[in-house]
């Protein structure tokens, strides 16, 4: 649920207002110009593992929508057609479960910017089918495409994603919720300080410091089976020893 997306709360706000609300009240969109244009899709668009993903699941959950998650090897396919029958299959399906969202990932991978000696055009053109429903008044589908590089897009897609957010790297007190989240119900020793290894991430991703987390209970329960000769069962206590070793080990986001 957005309860447990550490994501700054103006970009669900925002995510809140262009989706959920017209797929939870589609009576309120029939008349006046929500009635007569198309809000369009969204593009969420920023570095890999800030959420893109988690974020439209939740606003999915939100309003008793079904998720549809496509990713470019859903949809490309080396036979020139068959990439539209599976778009208009999948966008059927889509219709019969609306209330329903469907979430494009990689969508520079599908719709990159066309070049004339692209030997692949043809698979630009059948996935133009993918963002019909972006102009469809009717409700009930929301497409929501996501990108680590949206200046790769196609400009006639971004006219169909009109609606663009950044989901950049969290904050100090997105990281220290995020820390929170990962380590739920383990064992945490008084000295360890999340808001102190909070400051210290400052280009991790949540994908990072979940990574990190891992890594740190995993490192916990090593050092405590092999001091005490534990065998079974989950005693270890993660300590500020076993986080300042996985942060060394974590290549933080901004690096790549």
């Amino acid at each position: 649920s957005f309860d447990e997306v550490c994501i700054a709360p103006e970009t669900i706000e925002t995510l809140r207002r262009i989706v959920s609300l017209p797929l939870l009240y589609p009576s309120a969109f029939t008349s006046g110009v929500l009635g007569r244009e198309s809000i369009g899709g969204i593009l969420l668009y920023g570095p890999p593992g800030t959420g893109k993903t988690l974020l439209c699941r939740a606003a999915a959950q939100e309003c008793g929508a079904t998720m549809l998650y496509i990713k470019p090897s859903d949809v490309m396919d080396c036979y020139v057609g068959e990439s539209e029958k599976l778009v208009k299959a999948i966008f059927s399906l889509a219709r019969r479960l609306a209330p329903c969202l469907v979430f494009i990932d990689e969508v520079d991978a599908l719709f990159g910017k066309r070049k004339e000696d692209d030997k692949k055009w043809y698979r630009n053109i059948s996935m133009d089918g993918l963002l019909s429903p972006t102009k469809d008044k009717e409700g009930g589908v929301a497409v929501i495409g996501a990108t680590n590089r949206p200046q790769d897009i196609d400009d006639a897609v971004l006219r169909r994603l009109p609606s663009r957010m950044m989901v950049d790297l969290p904050g100090t007190k997105e990281r220290e919720q995020i820390l929170k989240v990962h380590l739920r119900g383990e064992k945490l020793d008084e000295s360890l300080n999340l808001e102190a290894i909070a400051s210290k991430t400052d280009k991790y991703s949540g994908s990072d410091l979940k990574s990190a987390s891992l890594k740190a209970a995993l490192t916990a329960i090593y050092s405590h089976l092999i001091a005490r000769s534990l065998r079974l069962g989950r005693d270890a206590v993660i300590e500020t020893s076993d986080w300042r070793c996985e942060l060394e080990h974590v290549e933080e986001t901004q690096r790549f």
